[in-house]
């Protein structure tokens, strides 16, 4: 006998549903009836998990922080100042953008629609990504391992760096010459290119660009 999905099941289903939508037609481009129609339900329905649109939205752009605050909270754990550090928080900001294809289109449009949202929940989880990272490179840079920039302009850089690559898609496919830019490969082909080209730019130290890394990459 068939499972019957529970009201978990459901909402996962409509905020995978939406994940992809936002980020495939952005904010305005995307209808809670065409949501409703990919998930199976009526559009009344989804009120009964998310009062609005733009709730849904929230709810899709939280599910998405929380993924990269586990990611860069173990940069936080770590502490230790070093390349093998910096190393494995710009790859594993690259591994999260690969492995989840909405991500970087979500992210990408959240700057260029500038979607008016209520933020007291959005607001808490950028903060608690980002200020530790923040804290992170300043800290480097006190202590000679890192160039002496802003860390806000570095952060901003290696994110729009990350995020543009995988947005463009099959553009950035065709012109790195590789099939999908999202196969298991081609991200961990493009995390050792892009750990090596940001460390090159950060470190003050241009001998040291790429750290020990053992068999993992």
């Amino acid at each position: 006998m068939p499972r019957v999905p529970s009201d978990q099941d459901t909402r996962s289903l409509i905020l995978q549903v939406a994940e992809t939508q936002f980020g495939a037609k952005g904010y305005s481009g995307t209808h809670l009836q065409s949501i409703a129609a990919e998930v199976g339900v009526q559009k009344t329905a989804l009120y009964y998990y998310f009062e609005s649109k733009q709730a849904l939205y929230v709810a899709v752009l939280e599910r998405m922080l929380e993924a990269f605050d586990y990611v860069f909270t173990r940069t936080a754990e770590r502490g230790n100042l070093s390349v093998e550090t910096l190393w494995t928080a710009i790859g594993d900001l690259n591994d999260v953008l690969g492995q989840n294809p909405n991500f970087a289109r979500i992210l990408t449009r959240i700057f260029i629609d500038r979607i008016a949202i209520d933020a007291s929940t959005i607001g808490p989880l950028i903060e608690g990504i980002f200020n530790p990272l923040l804290k992170f490179y300043s800290a480097g840079v006190s202590a000679g391992i890192f160039r002496k920039m802003s860390s806000r302009h570095a952060l901003l850089s290696v994110i729009g760096a990350a995020t543009f690559y995988y947005a463009a898609g099959e553009s950035s496919s065709d012109i790195v010459g590789i099939e999908d830019v999202f196969d298991a490969d081609a991200v961990d082909w493009r995390r050792r290119e892009f750990c090596t080209f940001v460390l090159g730019g950060l470190l003050l130290d241009q001998d040291d660009t790429e750290p020990d890394r053992g068999e993992s990459g």
